[in-house]
């Protein structure tokens, strides 16, 4: 923190203009910051899909596809970069609190269904962020506008862990553990996430109709671990550390237009055509009997996604801006080298994303936002997920701090992270090879956005 402070003193320095100072040292915040992110289990696979993008998107349902968002237009649709006139810096930063639940169905002696148990309770905390420049190129003489950003496209990051003890009510027989002892420690952690370094460009092709272009640079890791520590030799089983780390890198684009069809009515388009990622990964295995590692490459075509949104703005004095947008992702398509054989053999589905926001201005010129969105998740086509948002901004040093929060919650059915012991004590316990897990995440954002 203390050598953070002194850069951002030094790099105040360079220049005496206070819009150039914010550049900069909102700058080194975003881009030195070291995130993780919170993602619940069932998107581990190939990302999260409800990333943080900034505190004034997400408090409208994460939109931006018809609404002007800065640089983080870049992400959503680089035509509106056409609506900067001037220099406009946004930066933003997250706490996600993550909670999940599992439950299994306990039964009586008579095999009556009794109760849904919790197996296992995790809390955990991560943190996101977005940085975002745009930029009017008029002033030099180009009738065009400019932006560069960065967002977190793809997040791994998620966390378990659980004590395995012995759940028998009875004196211990001959070789067996004591009642309530601890018999294995078990964790599985994911960080990493892979983020987008945008630049997109945007000018006006007609008198209501303008264009934009952005080119990403998709680069970060995702590194797992799982270890097991067991504490009863006599069980047959073993302790082990498995690490499955690879670092991603690759290049896709975003084509964007902008219609407007009245001075209420806006129409946002935009197409992201499919990202293909590779990069060196390597696995390791350490147990008793030694130590294995394997080195490879390994690639993910993520599939291409299509955007379109209408913005509404009645007569109303404050403003009042309502829009809604539909994001549509073929995730049969994604293609993994670990799955040699064609088509979808992952079985995934198809997500269509439905987001809708709404922002009323007060007349202190203060903002209030409210945003819901709803999609399924690709892993599975029962679970899918629900976002409730809600913001506020206010005016501060000539720029706009922004809040936002937001609750989401998915529940899905899924195999357990480890296998539970089914030898123990006779068939007197059993365990379903399933778990009923519950994803509740809470988000609050602060962004920052100033126009210089």
């Amino acid at each position: 923190m203390f050598n953070l402070k002194k850069k951002m003193k030094r790099l105040s320095g360079l220049a005496s203009d206070p819009g150039a100072q914010t550049l900069l040292i909102g700058t080194v915040l975003i881009l030195g910051a070291s995130a993780a992110h919170a993602v619940p289990q069932i998107m581990t696979s190939y990302g999260d899909q409800v990333g943080w993008v900034s505190a004034e998107s997400n408090a409208m349902g994460a939109t931006g596809t018809s609404v002007y968002r800065g640089g983080i237009s870049n992400i959503f649709n680089p035509a509106y970069l056409v609506m900067e006139k001037d220099f406009r810096l946004d930066a933003s930063l997250a706490l996600d609190q993550q909670h999940e639940d599992r439950f299994q169905p306990l039964f009586d002696s008579f095999d009556s269904f009794v109760v849904d148990a919790a197996i296992a309770s995790n809390r955990n905390h991560f943190w996101q962020t977005g940085f975002g420049f745009a930029a009017s190129l008029k002033k030099i003489g180009l009738p065009l506008a400019a932006g560069i950003s960065l967002a977190d496209r793809y997040a791994f990051g998620y966390t378990f862990e659980e004590e395995l003890r012995n759940p028998s009510p009875f004196p211990p027989g001959p070789g067996e553990p004591a009642r309530d002892a601890l018999i294995e420690e078990r964790a599985r952690n994911i960080d990493g996430t892979i983020r987008d370094l945008s630049l997109g460009i945007a000018g006006d092709a007609f008198d209501r109709v303008s264009f934009g272009a952005s080119v990403h640079y998709a680069y970060g890791d995702r590194n797992e671990t799982n270890s097991v520590r067991d504490y009863i030799a006599s069980d047959g089983d073993d302790s082990y550390t498995s690490t499955n780390n690879v670092k991603y890198d690759g290049v896709n684009f975003t084509l964007g237009a902008r219609v407007v069809l009245s001075e209420r009515i806006e129409i946002g388009l935009a197409w992201e055509s499919a990202l293909e990622v590779s990069g060196d990964r390597e696995q390791t295995m350490n147990d008793a009997s030694g130590s294995v590692v394997v080195s490879d490459e390994h690639t993910i075509t993520y599939p291409n996604m299509c955007r379109v949104a209408m913005t509404f703005m009645p007569r109303t004095d404050p403003r009042t801006v309502f829009t809604i947008e539909v994001e549509y992702k073929p995730w049969s398509e994604l293609e993994d080298s670990d799955f040699s054989d064609p088509g979808n053999v992952q079985n995934l589905t198809d997500v269509t994303d439905v987001k809708i926001g709404l922002e009323h201005t007060f007349y202190n010129g203060i903002p209030l936002r409210f945003g819901f969105r709803h999609m399924d998740t690709y892993a599975d086509r029962d679970a899918d997920v629900s976002v409730f948002s809600s913001g506020v901004g206010a005016p501060l040093g000539g720029g706009m701090i922004s809040v936002s929060v937001e609750l989401s919650k998915v529940t899905a059915v899924l195999p357990h992270q480890f296998p539970y012991p089914a030898d123990f004590f006779g068939d007197n316990f059993r365990s379903d090879p399933f778990a009923r897990v519950d994803d509740t995440r809470f988000r609050i954002g602060v962004g920052y956005k100033v126009v210089f």
